[in-house]
């Protein structure tokens, strides 16, 4: 079991705490609030209230002559309080920020390509998952279109299960280190309207699922209901995907800097199949290259990419950040988020 640090879980509740008592009276001045009306809509304590103000030299009302100052002075104690929770949870989850998870690659860029594998034809796809724990997003433009794409980087894998004769199940992935996708592709994986869960603390639509690594601090009350949510939904009926996450941040010869960034592409623009579908990698990579189920095609023609974002082709920073993210997940985030998951589903 890895046990998180209590005491930063303290302070970002404390700071958390202190923040919701600042937004109050920032409603308790602009609105002209009474105590009672304070208590009741923001569900903090009159006590707890008139001992903030008292504590912290703020008047009982403001006035023309020091409204601007009192509202400057809550603007900047919210904005320390902003910034001194950045760095807690950096300090506990490092550079771990998010999963991005796509249940189906196929369907959230309309393919029905099953593809090829070992030179013979895929019968049928039952899985086709992505998971990437992203590092840095860019935007770019497609040059006869000039229709922008999202570019993310980070520590991924496509995953899929398929058949290729009758009783022949086989299972096979790729490492990623990045996704570029249409901007329209990608907002529409995102799009509220297809949201099943929405929260301040979890999107999950249709095509796309981010999860935060703090919801593990989050509200027991939200924890209670997100960990069952995810476990039933993402963790549980993809478990052989999170599994080869894993087992692929413990190999040693993975993700290597080497090998060049290897993004999985669902093309540039809505309007040319350019690159749609497919993995791009910086040179030829023997086995990887060769073609699994589900995926046009394995190239090397990334960069052409990197050069339009304007990316280093050394691109050392990357890689270091690509080897923190491999080892702090291996380490640390695996298993923060097993003792998270609810113990009679996992």
């Amino acid at each position: 079991m890895v046990q998180r640090d209590k005491k930063i879980d303290s302070k970002i509740s404390i700071l958390e705490d202190e923040k919701k008592v600042l937004s109050g009276l920032k409603a308790y001045y602009e609105e002209n609030l009474s105590y009672a009306d304070l208590e009741e809509i923001a569900g903090i304590s009159i006590r707890e209230f008139k001992r903030y103000q008292k504590d912290n030299d703020y008047p009982y009302r403001v006035g023309v002559y020091n409204r601007k100052s009192v509202f400057e002075k809550i603007n900047q104690r919210i904005s320390e309080i902003d910034n001194e929770i950045l760095k807690l949870k950096e300090s506990l989850f490092g550079t771990l920020d998010q999963i991005l998870f796509i249940p189906s690659w196929s369907r959230m860029i309309g393919s029905s390509f099953n593809g090829f594998y070992l030179n013979q034809p895929v019968q049928k796809i039952f899985q086709d998952n992505v998971v990437l724990i992203p590092d840095l997003a860019l935007t770019g433009f497609e040059e006869t279109t000039s229709e922008p794409f999202f570019f993310i980087t980070g520590v991924g894998l496509y995953w899929v299960k398929f058949q290729l004769g009758p009783g022949s199940i086989v299972t096979d992935y790729r490492e990623i280190t990045g996704l570029v996708l249409p901007l329209d592709v990608y907002e529409k994986a995102q799009d509220e309207t297809g949201t099943i869960l929405g929260s301040e603390k979890i999107r999950m639509t249709e095509y796309m699922t981010s999860i935060p690594f703090s919801l593990v601090i989050a509200e027991r009350t939200t924890q209670m209901y997100l960990r069952g949510v995810l476990a039933r939904n993402v963790f549980l009926p993809n478990k052989e995907c999170f599994d080869q996450l894993y087992e692929s941040c413990k190999d040693p010869n993975s993700f290597k800097a080497e090998d060049g960034l290897k993004i999985l592409s669902g093309g540039l623009s809505t309007q040319r199949p350019l690159y749609t579908n497919e993995i791009l990698t910086e040179k030829h990579l023997g086995d990887y290259s060769t073609l699994t189920a589900g995926i046009k095609n394995v190239q090397p023609k990334l960069n052409k990419i990197l050069s339009d974002l304007q990316i280093d082709s050394t691109h050392e920073g990357f890689f270091n950040k690509i080897q923190k993210i491999k080892t702090e997940f291996r380490d640390v985030g695996r298993n923060l988020l097993l003792d998270w998951m609810p113990s009679h589903l996992t």
